[in-house]
């Protein structure tokens, strides 16, 4: 491994510490306890992403070469394994918290519980204990780019979360949630193992747009009821 691959383990860290800040600045708020164990029920979760890795490995050891086994690492193994052991995170632990009222509160701890998973996953990703590392010709952009990524994911998830303990059809909106996020992990999962950058750059527009559209969408519900 590179030098650069080492640098990016810091990335998911220095975004949760700048993010913790911005809070602390913008909204003066007093503890940061349910900020701490979003991060670390993110970090505990990234079991399920390994156990699930495991088995895809004990069944077909590392045999992915048509398209049915692929997809199904990626989108099965891969996206909706590391997006369920976030989501039970947050629909378990948190979505009970009284200070969860609707889709702002879901979008902040999904993103802390995400970057908390991610700051575990691209160390994984890079010593090829989950994933194959072999298929990406640049593992340095996506260690990069995956805590990015992942508060895109985070955002999804928890916006509809949210949403969810607004209104009463939350079995709709968590499965959207749940499904959402797999789907554009797994899209961005694939970009790598295709190696097509331009799948990838039109990914990453669509997610820019996506986050800060729901971000908008979920501070106006809060100032509506307020």
């Amino acid at each position: 491994m590179t030098s650069l691959n080492y640098i990016s383990f810091a990335v998911a860290p220095v975004l949760i510490v700048l993010s913790v800040v911005y809070l602390k600045y913008k909204f003066s708020i007093q503890t940061t306890t349910n900020i701490r164990n979003a991060v670390l029920w993110g970090i505990i979760g990234v079991v399920i992403l390994v156990m699930a890795n495991y088995l895809i490995e004990l069944r077909w050891h590392d045999n992915l070469r048509n398209m049915r086994r692929m997809s199904f690492f990626v989108f099965v193994g891969i996206a909706f394994s590391s997006e369920i052991a976030k989501f039970l995170s947050l629909r378990m632990i948190f979505y009970k918290l009284p200070s969860f009222e609707g889709p702002l509160e879901g979008i902040l701890y999904s993103i802390f519980i995400s970057l908390g998973f991610a700051t575990v996953a691209v160390v994984l990703y890079a010593y090829g204990i989950v994933g194959t590392e072999t298929k990406f010709n640049d593992m340095t952009l996506f260690l990069y780019t995956y805590p990015l990524a992942s508060i895109s994911f985070g955002t999804l998830m928890g916006f509809f979360i949210g949403m969810g303990k607004l209104r009463k059809n939350w079995l709709i909106d968590n499965s959207t949630g749940i499904f959402a996020s797999t789907f554009f992990h797994g899209l961005f999962y694939f970009c790598f193992i295709t190696s097509d950058k331009r799948l990838l750059l039109f990914t990453t527009i669509g997610f820019l747009i996506i986050t800060i559209t729901l971000i908008y969408k979920a501070v106006n519900f809060r100032a509506e009821r307020n």
